[in-house]
C-alpha cells in the first residue's frame, strides 16, 4: 500500500497518512505476534505431552541402586546421631 502525500498545508491529508502509517504498522505487528503465538502454542502442547509422558512413567535407578529414606528419629534410635556441637568439628 503506497501513500502518496502532497505537502500543500493540509493538515488533515497529513493527519490521515499518519494514522494509515500508524494502522499498517500495528496490523503487521499482529500479523507478527500472531505467526510467534501460533508456534509457542505447538511447542507447548508437546512440552505438555512430554511431561505427562516422563509424569507418569516409574523411576529408573541403576542397577544394584535402592534408594533409602532419611530419617533422623531413627538415626537418634540407633545412636548414630550427633550433637550440633560435634558436627561442628569442636571436638
Amino acid at each position: 500500500m503506497d501513500v502518496t502525500v502532497h505537502l500543500d498545508g493540509d493538515p488533515t491529508i497529513r493527519e490521515e497518512g499518519f494514522y494509515e502509517a500508524k494502522v499498517f504498522e500495528l496490523t503487521k505487528q499482529v500479523k507478527d505476534l500472531q505467526s510467534a503465538l501460533s508456534e509457542m502454542t505447538v511447542e507447548n502442547e508437546q512440552l505438555t505431552e512430554r511431561v505427562k509422558q516422563l509424569g507418569t512413567r516409574p523411576p529408573q535407578w541403576p542397577k544394584g541402586y535402592r534408594p533409602r529414606r532419611h530419617n533422623p528419629r531413627q538415626d537418634k534410635k540407633h545412636g548414630n546421631w550427633q550433637s550440633p556441637e560435634r558436627s561442628n568439628g569442636k571436638y
